[in-house]
Protein backbone atom coordinates (compact mmCIF):
# COMPACT_ATOMS: atom_id res chain seq x y z
CA UNK A 1 0.00 0.00 0.00
CA UNK A 2 2.72 2.37 0.84
CA UNK A 3 4.41 1.41 -2.50
CA UNK A 4 1.16 2.09 -4.13
CA UNK A 5 1.12 5.56 -2.84
CA UNK A 6 4.44 6.43 -3.26
CA UNK A 7 3.99 5.38 -7.07
CA UNK A 8 0.87 7.76 -6.90
CA UNK A 9 3.21 10.78 -5.21
CA UNK A 10 5.35 10.44 -8.00
CA UNK A 11 2.89 10.38 -11.01
CA UNK A 12 1.09 13.90 -9.29
CA UNK A 13 4.79 15.66 -8.85
CA UNK A 14 5.88 14.34 -12.77
CA UNK A 15 2.76 16.01 -14.11
CA UNK A 16 2.94 19.02 -12.16
CA UNK A 17 6.36 19.60 -13.16
CA UNK A 18 4.49 19.13 -16.94
CA UNK A 19 3.40 22.59 -18.66
CA UNK A 20 -0.59 22.50 -19.37
CA UNK A 21 0.25 22.55 -22.79
CA UNK A 22 2.13 19.81 -22.65
CA UNK A 23 0.83 16.37 -23.52
CA UNK A 24 1.59 14.66 -20.10
CA UNK A 25 1.74 10.69 -21.55
CA UNK A 26 5.20 11.26 -23.38
CA UNK A 27 8.16 13.13 -21.99
CA UNK A 28 11.42 14.26 -23.63
CA UNK A 29 14.31 11.75 -24.07
CA UNK A 30 17.81 11.56 -21.89
CA UNK A 31 17.74 14.70 -19.25
CA UNK A 32 15.99 12.47 -16.98
CA UNK A 33 17.89 9.50 -17.98
CA UNK A 34 15.33 8.19 -20.16
CA UNK A 35 17.07 6.40 -21.70
CA UNK A 36 20.63 7.34 -20.37
CA UNK A 37 23.27 8.49 -22.57
CA UNK A 38 26.85 8.53 -21.84
CA UNK A 39 29.48 11.74 -22.16
CA UNK A 40 31.11 10.12 -25.14
CA UNK A 41 27.84 10.14 -26.58
CA UNK A 42 26.73 13.46 -25.84
CA UNK A 43 29.95 14.92 -27.31
CA UNK A 44 29.27 12.60 -30.66
CA UNK A 45 25.64 14.07 -30.64
CA UNK A 46 26.98 17.74 -29.94
CA UNK A 47 29.72 17.09 -32.92
CA UNK A 48 26.97 15.88 -35.52
CA UNK A 49 25.22 19.61 -34.87
CA UNK A 50 28.64 21.34 -35.01
CA UNK A 51 29.62 20.03 -38.26
CA UNK A 52 26.30 21.10 -40.58
CA UNK A 53 26.78 25.07 -38.37
CA UNK A 54 30.70 25.07 -39.42
CA UNK A 55 29.42 24.65 -42.94
CA UNK A 56 26.67 27.11 -42.52
CA UNK A 57 28.99 29.76 -41.75
CA UNK A 58 32.07 28.73 -44.14
CA UNK A 59 32.40 30.89 -47.37
CA UNK A 60 29.56 29.67 -49.74
CA UNK A 61 31.79 27.39 -52.48
CA UNK A 62 28.26 27.15 -54.74
CA UNK A 63 27.37 23.63 -53.27
CA UNK A 64 25.11 24.85 -50.79
CA UNK A 65 22.25 22.40 -52.22
CA UNK A 66 24.21 19.61 -51.56
CA UNK A 67 25.03 20.23 -48.37
CA UNK A 68 21.69 20.42 -47.23
CA UNK A 69 21.53 16.94 -47.35
CA UNK A 70 24.63 16.82 -45.13
CA UNK A 71 22.57 18.86 -42.74
CA UNK A 72 20.27 16.32 -42.52
CA UNK A 73 22.15 12.83 -42.90
CA UNK A 74 25.57 13.89 -40.07
CA UNK A 75 22.48 14.77 -37.17
CA UNK A 76 20.18 11.72 -38.23
CA UNK A 77 22.18 8.85 -38.62
CA UNK A 78 24.50 10.26 -35.20
CA UNK A 79 21.55 9.90 -33.48
CA UNK A 80 20.73 6.59 -34.38
CA UNK A 81 23.87 5.60 -33.50
CA UNK A 82 24.24 7.16 -30.07
CA UNK A 83 19.95 5.98 -29.45
CA UNK A 84 20.64 2.00 -31.10
CA UNK A 85 18.54 3.36 -33.35
CA UNK A 86 15.59 4.41 -31.52
CA UNK A 87 14.60 7.04 -33.85
CA UNK A 88 10.48 6.52 -31.96
CA UNK A 89 12.69 8.92 -29.11
CA UNK A 90 11.79 11.66 -31.56
CA UNK A 91 9.65 10.73 -34.40
CA UNK A 92 6.31 9.39 -33.13
CA UNK A 93 3.26 8.83 -34.87
CA UNK A 94 0.81 11.80 -35.66
CA UNK A 95 -2.62 12.09 -33.56
CA UNK A 96 -6.07 13.13 -35.00
CA UNK A 97 -5.68 16.46 -33.66
CA UNK A 98 -1.80 17.46 -34.21
CA UNK A 99 -3.57 18.57 -37.99
CA UNK A 100 -5.50 21.20 -35.68
CA UNK A 101 -2.49 22.22 -33.77
CA UNK A 102 -0.57 22.51 -36.94
CA UNK A 103 -2.62 24.56 -38.84
CA UNK A 104 -3.01 26.95 -36.39
CA UNK A 105 0.60 27.61 -35.76
CA UNK A 106 1.12 27.99 -39.12
CA UNK A 107 -1.18 30.68 -39.68
CA UNK A 108 -0.20 32.02 -35.96
CA UNK A 109 3.59 31.78 -37.59
CA UNK A 110 2.32 34.45 -40.55
CA UNK A 111 0.37 36.67 -38.33
CA UNK A 112 3.67 36.86 -36.17
CA UNK A 113 6.28 37.19 -39.59
CA UNK A 114 3.90 40.12 -41.05
CA UNK A 115 3.70 42.30 -37.84
CA UNK A 116 7.57 41.94 -37.24
CA UNK A 117 7.97 42.45 -40.70
CA UNK A 118 6.34 46.05 -40.31
CA UNK A 119 7.84 46.90 -37.25
CA UNK A 120 11.02 46.63 -38.64
CA UNK A 121 10.41 48.17 -41.37
CA UNK A 122 8.50 51.40 -39.75
CA UNK A 123 9.92 51.42 -36.42
CA UNK A 124 13.66 50.36 -36.90
CA UNK A 125 13.80 51.00 -40.60
CA UNK A 126 15.43 47.68 -41.59
CA UNK A 127 14.12 46.21 -44.62
CA UNK A 128 13.85 42.03 -44.02
CA UNK A 129 15.62 40.56 -46.75
CA UNK A 130 13.95 38.34 -48.94
CA UNK A 131 15.17 34.80 -48.87
CA UNK A 132 17.56 33.49 -51.08
CA UNK A 133 16.48 30.59 -51.76
CA UNK A 134 13.63 32.36 -53.76
CA UNK A 135 15.98 32.87 -56.70
CA UNK A 136 16.48 28.86 -56.87
CA UNK A 137 12.90 27.92 -57.17
CA UNK A 138 13.08 26.92 -60.66
CA UNK A 139 15.97 24.42 -59.94
CA UNK A 140 14.98 20.93 -59.47
CA UNK A 141 17.83 19.87 -56.96
CA UNK A 142 16.36 22.73 -54.54
CA UNK A 143 13.13 20.61 -54.59
CA UNK A 144 14.61 17.28 -54.05
CA UNK A 145 17.22 19.02 -51.00
CA UNK A 146 14.50 21.07 -49.54
CA UNK A 147 12.21 18.70 -47.22
CA UNK A 148 15.81 17.46 -46.22
CA UNK A 149 17.15 20.26 -45.50
CA UNK A 150 13.99 21.40 -43.47
CA UNK A 151 14.28 18.15 -41.44
CA UNK A 152 18.09 18.86 -41.08
CA UNK A 153 17.07 21.85 -39.59
CA UNK A 154 14.36 20.81 -36.74
CA UNK A 155 17.18 18.57 -35.90
CA UNK A 156 19.55 21.54 -35.27
CA UNK A 157 17.24 22.50 -32.84
CA UNK A 158 16.11 19.61 -31.51
CA UNK A 159 19.51 17.96 -30.97
CA UNK A 160 20.52 21.37 -28.29
CA UNK A 161 17.60 21.57 -27.01
CA UNK A 162 17.51 17.89 -25.30
CA UNK A 163 21.26 18.60 -24.95
CA UNK A 164 20.68 22.12 -23.00
CA UNK A 165 17.64 20.21 -21.22
CA UNK A 166 19.92 17.45 -19.77
CA UNK A 167 22.43 20.01 -18.83
CA UNK A 168 20.13 22.45 -17.35
CA UNK A 169 18.02 19.89 -15.93
CA UNK A 170 20.70 18.63 -14.04
CA UNK A 171 21.85 21.76 -12.46
CA UNK A 172 18.70 23.19 -11.50
CA UNK A 173 16.55 19.84 -11.20
CA UNK A 174 13.84 21.90 -12.16
CA UNK A 175 12.02 20.80 -15.53
CA UNK A 176 10.27 23.66 -16.28
CA UNK A 177 13.17 25.96 -15.73
CA UNK A 178 15.03 24.33 -18.00
CA UNK A 179 12.57 23.69 -21.23
CA UNK A 180 12.27 28.01 -20.80
CA UNK A 181 15.74 28.71 -20.56
CA UNK A 182 16.54 25.53 -22.99
CA UNK A 183 13.76 26.92 -25.44
CA UNK A 184 15.54 30.58 -25.05
CA UNK A 185 18.82 29.45 -26.09
CA UNK A 186 17.80 27.54 -29.19
CA UNK A 187 15.64 29.87 -30.40
CA UNK A 188 18.55 32.79 -30.45
CA UNK A 189 21.32 29.93 -31.69
CA UNK A 190 18.67 29.13 -34.57
CA UNK A 191 18.61 32.59 -35.74
CA UNK A 192 21.92 33.32 -35.63
CA UNK A 193 22.78 30.52 -37.91
CA UNK A 194 20.87 32.38 -40.69
CA UNK A 195 23.14 35.56 -40.09
CA UNK A 196 25.23 34.27 -43.35
CA UNK A 197 22.02 34.58 -45.62
CA UNK A 198 20.30 37.21 -44.37
CA UNK A 199 23.60 39.56 -43.15
CA UNK A 200 21.27 41.16 -40.49
CA UNK A 201 21.68 40.34 -36.98
CA UNK A 202 18.52 42.23 -35.16
CA UNK A 203 16.27 41.02 -38.00
CA UNK A 204 17.80 37.09 -37.98
CA UNK A 205 17.10 37.45 -34.34
CA UNK A 206 13.26 38.76 -34.22
CA UNK A 207 11.92 36.69 -38.07
CA UNK A 208 14.15 33.62 -37.85
CA UNK A 209 14.95 33.16 -34.36
CA UNK A 210 12.01 34.09 -32.53
CA UNK A 211 9.90 33.44 -35.05
CA UNK A 212 10.88 29.24 -34.62
CA UNK A 213 8.93 29.66 -31.15
CA UNK A 214 5.88 28.12 -33.48
CA UNK A 215 7.74 24.99 -34.71
CA UNK A 216 9.25 25.06 -31.42
CA UNK A 217 6.04 24.39 -29.52
CA UNK A 218 4.74 21.99 -31.87
CA UNK A 219 7.92 20.02 -30.40
CA UNK A 220 7.32 21.27 -26.72
CA UNK A 221 3.56 19.75 -27.20
CA UNK A 222 3.50 16.70 -28.52
CA UNK A 223 7.74 15.90 -28.40
CA UNK A 224 7.02 14.91 -32.36
CA UNK A 225 9.66 16.25 -34.48
CA UNK A 226 7.46 15.32 -37.39
CA UNK A 227 5.00 18.44 -36.13
CA UNK A 228 7.93 20.83 -35.79
CA UNK A 229 8.74 19.67 -39.59
CA UNK A 230 5.52 19.45 -41.05
CA UNK A 231 4.64 23.26 -39.76
CA UNK A 232 7.91 24.74 -40.97
CA UNK A 233 8.03 22.39 -44.15
CA UNK A 234 4.69 23.95 -44.81
CA UNK A 235 5.20 27.40 -43.75
CA UNK A 236 8.13 27.70 -46.32
CA UNK A 237 6.86 26.27 -49.19
CA UNK A 238 3.57 28.68 -49.27
CA UNK A 239 5.91 31.37 -48.69
CA UNK A 240 7.97 30.17 -51.66
CA UNK A 241 4.71 29.67 -53.65
CA UNK A 242 3.85 33.31 -52.71
CA UNK A 243 6.87 34.49 -53.79
CA UNK A 244 7.32 32.56 -57.38
CA UNK A 245 3.22 33.77 -58.20
CA UNK A 246 4.39 37.35 -56.94
CA UNK A 247 7.42 37.54 -59.16
CA UNK A 248 5.47 36.65 -62.32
Amino acid sequence: MQKENNNNNNNNNNKFNFFKFERKDIDFPFYNNNPKLSIQHWIILLISVLIPLILIFLPHTGLERAEGILYFLIPFLIFGIVSSWKYDLICKKLQRNDLKLIISLIILEFIFSIAIALIIKYIFNIHAQTNPAIGELSSLLFWIVFPFQIFGEELLKIIPFLLLLTIFYKISNNRKISIVISTALVLIMFGLIHLPAYKNIFSVLLLQGLGSIFTMFGYLKTKNIFVSYLIHIIYDTITFIIASVGAH
